[in-house]
Formats: structure tokens, C-alpha cells, sequence
């Protein structure tokens, strides 16, 4: 990634270019957004030249960005779009347009600034405090309980907190809470440790050498949807690291609610705060805790390189079965979309960098476009981790030029 440091933007960046190398990355390498630093992990670019943008700019904003410039031709952004997205942008920084040959130079500063409706009580978080998904400055104002614009809050009072999206999966959480119940005292070389905001607590038992949860509980939840998503945190908690909860189980969660066969929820990408303030919440629970368990432990925070193994189910399987069980949803996919049967072919399945056997690799026919590559990459993993293994990676093998001619030169 040119031109982007950890406090500003020195050189523009260019949008095209990133575009570009975001798609070839994601079909060749597809893991941990290799095209980019890191303030650009939460950047997903959209068809559309205004989301893809307005999410570049937000995610440099929630890294911590002061400024940003990007350069954008005006083959991709239409100057009948730019007065869109000055209204659009002004919500979180300053920005200002100036007009090139062949290109816009978006210039936007103050992005340090809080975003409407961001509480100015989260002001004094600091990079060194990051995760992925910031749930402690990506959250909506903690004083407001009116449901952001657009949302129908008619359905259910409890779950107005949260987009409508994620309210039928959260009511079903709410009907099976299993973890709203009294801690119980840490035995042996447990650690107890609790984030609390309020009266609401989040309490895990940790194992004091290898860090892992072996026990979460919660109280305090002040509406069902909050004790819902707490529910689920205490569900899949336990057997990961406490940094692995405070980094991503939040993001994790949130994304396991997604239901892939309706419309998605936002436009680019989800967090916390475009989700409902259960979702940000729980976050900054599971922050508090891990750092109470630091401060407890003397344990130094250092980069997470945690990688959830696939399940023993899947695990257990042999190499023809696994294979099997990928193209019978590749099929069912492509049936779906209304694809030939051999648009994506299935080739094999290896192991990743981890040792374990997740990677599908996938074969594109000739005539499907590279521009629409990314999107069925990204609807088929999605539909095989629902459906075949919550760890699958869909990874698409290089084309081999098709003219001999061409490959003997």
C-alpha cells in the first residue's frame, strides 16, 4: 500500500490501483489483504465507486488516520456522483475535490474526528488499544436509544438496538441462553477476569499459562438483544485464547448471524456500529477483560497468530470425502446463480499455511470475466463455510495460457 502511515497520508493513494491488486489478491492469495497495510483490514471495495470510497475513508478513520488522500479516475468516479459523496464524506472528516486531467484528488483531513453520533466518551483510545474492529471507537452514542434512521423499530422494542437483519437469529439466541448465570470461583491456575460497563459484566475463568477461556458467564444485559449477543460471546468462548476473544469473536459472531441468502445488511462493510450497539458493547466488554487479565498476569501484548483449527468433524474426514462434500455445494451453487456446471471447477484441496486441509482451490472457465471473479469468489466461500466447514478458504488457481504458441515463447 503507497503513500499511507500510521498517523496521515502523504502520498495519495490511488483507488484503481488498489482496486485492481485488492481483486487479483483475493483470487490468488485471498488471505489477510496482503495488497495493503493494515489500516486498510476492514476495506472491502464495492461495485459502487461512492460505498467503495466512503469505506476506504472510514476504515482509515477508525485506524487512526489523520488525513487521507486518494486519487480516483473519472472513468471510475462519475462527476455527476462527486456532490454524493462531499454529503456522504462530511459526515466523518473534511474533504475537499480538486479536479485533475483525468482524475479526482479527494483530499479529507480531521478523520481523527468522531463520526456522527459516536460517543466523545471513547475519544481517548489510542492505536496501541486496536483490534480489528474497534468496538470501542465504532459504536453508536451509548446516551441515545433511538434506533439509528431507516431502522423499523415497530417489530420488537428489545431488539430495536440492533439492525433488523440480525434480530430473528438474536431472538432465537435470546429463546436458548445457556451462560446469563453466577460465576463460578476459579480452581487451580484460573484467572478471573471481568469487563464491566454499568451493571453489565462479562466474566471469563482464563487459564494463567496457556491464556486459553476455559469458562465464560455475563449478567447485567439491559435489553434482550444485549443479553442475546452476550449469550452467544459465552457460547463460543471457551477453548480460545482470551486475546483471540478480545481481538475477533466479537467479528466472528457477528458475521455467523449474517443470513447469506438475503439481501446483506450494509452496503461495504459490517462492523459493530452499522450493526447495533450489542454488537459494540460485547466488544469493549471482552477488551476490558483481556486487559484485566494482562495487568493480572504480566502477560506484554503482543501480535495474535491465532488460527482456528476446522472442525474434528471435518477433520476426520478422508481426502475423497472432503473434496465430495466442496463440489456438491460448488454444484448447488452454480445452479443458483444460474452458471454452467463447469464455470467453477473444484480442483483439489490442500492445506494452508497451518497444516490444515481448508484450502479449495477452484478452476474459473475462460469465459467468465475476470471483474466478476471477486464477488463469486466471496458468495461461494460464504455459502461453503455455512454449509460444508465454518474454516474453508476458496483460493482460485492461476489460468494457464490457453496458446501454446504463447506458452513456448
Amino acid at each position: 500500500m503507497t503513500g499511507i502511515s500510521s498517523h496521515s497520508s502523504a502520498e495519495p493513494a490511488d483507488y484503481d490501483k488498489l482496486v485492481d491488486m485488492f481483486n487479483r489478491a483475493l483470487i490468488h492469495t485471498l488471505r489477510k489483504h496482503s495488497v495493503a497495510d493494515n489500516i486498510l483490514d476492514l476495506w472491502v471495495p464495492d461495485s459502487d465507486p461512492v460505498i467503495g470510497i466512503l469505506g476506504m475513508i472510514d476504515s482509515a478513520r477508525l485506524a487512526g488516520i489523520r488525513d487521507l488522500s486518494i486519487r480516483v479516475s473519472k472513468d471510475t468516479l462519475p462527476a455527476e456522483r462527486i456532490g454524493e459523496l462531499e454529503q456522504s464524506a462530511a459526515k466523518v472528516c473534511k474533504i475537499r475535490i480538486e479536479s485533475e486531467p483525468h482524475s479526482f484528488l479527494l483530499r479529507t483531513t480531521e478523520l481523527n474526528k468522531e463520526a456522527a453520533g459516536e460517543s466523545s466518551s471513547n475519544s481517548n483510545n489510542t492505536a496501541t488499544n486496536r483490534t480489528y474492529w474497534r468496538p470501542a471507537v465504532a459504536t453508536a452514542n451509548p446516551a441515545s436509544n433511538a434506533p439509528p434512521p431507516g431502522w423499523d423499530a415497530s417489530a420488537s422494542d428489545e431488539f430495536e438496538d440492533v439492525h433488523p437483519h440480525f434480530r430473528q437469529p438474536l431472538k432465537s439466541a435470546f429463546l436458548s441462553m445457556a451462560f446469563e448465570v453466577d460465576v463460578a470461583p476459579p480452581a487451580g491456575d484460573m484467572l478471573q477476569v471481568t469487563g464491566q460497563e454499568g451493571g453489565t459484566c462479562l466474566t471469563f475463568n482464563v487459564d494463567r499459562t496457556s491464556q486459553i477461556v476455559r469458562a465464560a458467564v455475563h449478567k447485567g444485559g439491559m435489553s434482550h438483544a444485549e443479553r442475546a449477543v452476550l449469550d452467544l460471546f459465552c457460547r463460543h468462548a471457551p477453548g480460545l485464547p482470551i486475546q483471540e476473544v478480545a481481538d475477533h469473536l466479537g467479528l466472528k459472531i457477528l458475521n455467523s448471524l449474517v443470513d447469506i441468502d438475503r439481501a446483506t445488511p450494509v452496503p461495504g462493510v459490517l462492523l459493530p456500529n452499522n450493526a447495533g450497539k450489542p454488537f459494540s458493547l460485547v466488544g469493549r466488554l471482552a477488551r476490558r477483560a483481556y486487559d484485566a487479565f494482562r495487568a493480572s498476569s504480566g502477560t506484554k501484548l503482543e501480535t495474535n497468530f491465532y488460527y482456528a483449527p476446522p472442525s474434528t468433524k471435518w477433520e476426520s474426514l478422508s481426502s475423497e470425502e472432503r473434496l465430495g462434500n466442496v463440489e456438491r455445494s460448488v454444484r448447488a451453487f452454480l445452479q443458483s446463480e444460474d452458471m454452467l456446471q463447469d464455470d467453477i471447477v473444484v480442483q483439489r484441496i490442500e492445506r494452508n499455511r497451518y497444516g490444515y486441509n481448508v484450502r479449495a482451490i477452484i478452476r474459473f472457465a475462460e469465459r467468465i470475466a475476470v471483474s466478476e471473479k471477486p464477488s463469486l469468489m466471496r458468495a461461494l466461500e460464504k455459502l461453503l463455510r455455512r454449509d460444508v466447514e465454518r474454516e474453508l478458504e476458496v483460493v482460485a488457481e492461476r489460468a494457464k495460457d490457453s496458446s501454446p504458441l504463447r506458452r513456448l515463447s
